[in-house]
């Protein structure tokens, strides 16, 4: 299928004539990508992280996504003792359209050479998403809803994400952790089933922990991964986490994902 969708005739995607994401290497990010399912060494601009982060400040998010729960990152521990819970997402709900800097990264031509090398055809963005992962105790089913437990994503027959951390991410932040090699190799019995997740003991017994990879550093570093693969952020401990996310595919299923 992929194959079959590399040799449609399609209009590029219009790019943005100067990437704000610095320089890397298209090959190596995609050999890096098929081998292992990821690929570090992405980073963004200096001026582009700061609009993002000033946008953050003055957009309105929403806990858990749920535009009941409305409030300003400054004012999240006043807004959750209203609410009378805890969260663990703040999501700004359509922030491509929103932010003019997200928009330039969802354009960025480094960005889809990237993805279209990858993918085999011409990117279709699915889906762009900014949250903040909340610092704070929870249980395993509170995590599984963050996606802050082991899962994988289907976009289609073939899908790419960059991922890109707008404050500092160190262990107690909620680093992002990869599964290397599972976006081309799993369990039968992690393929033929209803469930993508899957908890830590399994991904230990079947993966090992030495292929869990986990994706730290500062402020304007990113990634690329192919979201088939296992994958999960952990829950921050005591430092809240900003990250944005750009999703493509072959095609727009209509899956609902945040723009």
């Amino acid at each position: 299928m992929v194959w079959r969708y590399s040799q449609r005739t399609s209009i590029p995607a219009l790019a943005s004539t100067s990437s704000i994401v610095t320089t890397a290497d298209v090959d190596d990010v995609v050999r890096k990508i098929c081998q292992d399912g990821y690929s570090p060494g992405l980073n963004l601009r200096r001026e582009v992280i700061e609009q993002l982060l000033t946008f953050s400040s003055l957009a309105t998010c929403y806990f858990d996504g749920n535009e009941d729960f409305p409030f300003h990152y400054r004012d999240r521990h006043e807004a959750q003792r209203r609410a009378g819970r805890q969260f663990r997402l703040g999501r700004y709900n359509g922030a491509l359209i929103a932010s003019h800097a997200f928009r330039a990264l969802a354009s960025d031509g480094q960005l889809l050479a990237i993805a279209r090398k990858y993918l085999r055809s011409e990117p279709v963005l699915i889906g762009a998403r900014m949250w903040w992962s909340l610092a704070g105790p929870a249980d395993y089913e509170q995590k599984a809803e963050a996606g802050q437990s082991f899962h994988y994503d289907i976009d289609g027959y073939r899908g790419l994400a960059f991922f890109f951390y707008l404050t500092d991410v160190g262990r107690e932040a909620g680093p992002h952790v990869y599964v290397r090699g599972t976006h081309m190799k799993k369990s039968w019995k992690h393929l033929f089933t209803l469930f993508k997740g899957r908890t830590d003991a399994e991904i230990d017994e079947f993966y090992g922990p030495e292929n869990q990879v986990l994706l730290c550093g500062p402020a304007g570093s990113g990634f690329a991964e192919d979201i088939f693969g296992f994958h999960k952020g952990l829950g921050p401990e005591s430092v809240d986490r900003l990250i944005v996310q750009l999703r493509f595919g072959l095609r727009d299923y209509g899956l609902g994902f945040d723009y």
